[in-house]
């Protein structure tokens, strides 16, 4: 009922009417705290291994995951081609969108070839999530325009990434107000700023957007002060750990969550410990036992030999609380 009676309060703010407000509640039902970023395998020739993100996306339902990002960066879109990046979304909607809500991460600095891609894109994806121009550095004023522009060609809620470190520019909390102002398809933010105060402000003056952290370390600290839930690296390796995290703050048991948070800590390290998704990779290769899942492609290399040595330990630490992970709901 407090659910029914936050989304009613929402849709008030937003001024829908009927039908979005049928739309909106279905989104909210649908989309989940904890969604885990699909990295893309590859071939030893580098071609994409569709089997093995199959089965890889498999395990995640089967360790509770409800929603999944496509097309993010530790998938590697940026090393994909378009026709490659159609063509994936695609497959994995064709196979999963029955079974899993999916979002379709989007992103470049040519807004124009952007539209023409999100166009695309709308049938094949419950979601899209779109990041700033990376290199251009536009102006908040060029960030807002680019924003509409893409909202206007495409019918999805739309969830807006703020990733500054890869981008060059930050998304400043009026602009994300401003876009979410615009549509009421925009439904969330992925917020990787790593700026608490910034991440208060948005929840303080956009409070109909939901949050979700954008960096695994501060799940919980997002969680504290309003946020959603996370849009996670690590979810790839302990999917269901992650939603008991989660779970558990949500729930009251803050001291569950904090003792749980605290035995992947040093996970959560290893996966940054080089550029995103190369350790992630490497992890589950070494967990599940297929060396071809720490394939990347180019200007991404391999773990470095000094690396994959500090990540072997820690997965072996792991392994003693990873069998013991309980359902969350």
């Amino acid at each position: 009922m407090c659910f029914i009676v936050q989304v009613l309060c929402i849709c008030m703010i937003k001024k829908l009417n009927k039908n979005l407000f049928l739309i909106y509640f279905l989104y909210l039902m649908s989309i989940s705290k904890v969604v885990t970023v699909i990295p893309t395998f590859f071939t030893p020739s580098g071609v994409i291994d569709y089997p093995m993100v199959c089965v890889h996306i498999n395990r995640q339902i089967l360790n509770n995951i409800k929603s999944i990002v496509i097309l993010g960066t530790t998938s590697e879109a940026p090393t994909l081609s378009q026709h490659e990046r159609i063509v994936f979304a695609h497959h994995i909607f064709k196979t999963f969108s029955d079974k899993i809500n999916i979002t379709v991460g989007l992103g470049g600095n040519n807004t124009a070839e952007m539209i023409e891609e999100i166009k695309q894109l709308d049938d094949i994806s419950h979601n899209i999530m779109i990041s700033q121009p990376a290199y251009n550095k536009p102006t908040q004023e060029g960030i807002y325009q680019h924003f509409k522009a893409l909202i206007d060609a495409s019918t999805k809620p739309i969830i807006i990434y703020n990733i500054p470190s890869r981008c060059g520019v930050n998304i400043e909390p009026t602009t994300v107000q401003r876009i979410g102002t615009y549509s009421d398809r925009v439904v969330g933010i992925k917020e990787a700023s790593g700026n608490l105060d910034q991440i208060m402000t948005i929840k303080d003056i956009c409070p109909n957007l939901l949050i979700w952290s954008g960096d695994d370390n501060l799940v919980l600290p997002v969680l504290s002060v309003g946020g959603y839930g996370v849009i996670s690296v690590v979810s790839n390796v302990v999917p269901r750990l992650m939603g008991n995290i989660v779970f558990a703050f949500e729930s009251g048991n803050v001291k569950s969550a904090y003792e749980l948070f605290y035995t992947i800590k040093s996970l959560i390290k290893m996966c940054f410990i080089e550029s995103n998704p190369v350790p992630v990779k490497y992890i589950l290769s070494l967990e599940k036992n297929e060396p071809t899942m720490e394939y990347v492609r180019l200007p991404l290399v391999t773990l470095s030999d000094q690396s994959k040595e500090i990540i072997k330990i820690c997965v072996k630490n792991m392994k003693n609380f990873q069998n013991s992970e309980e359902q969350f709901a």
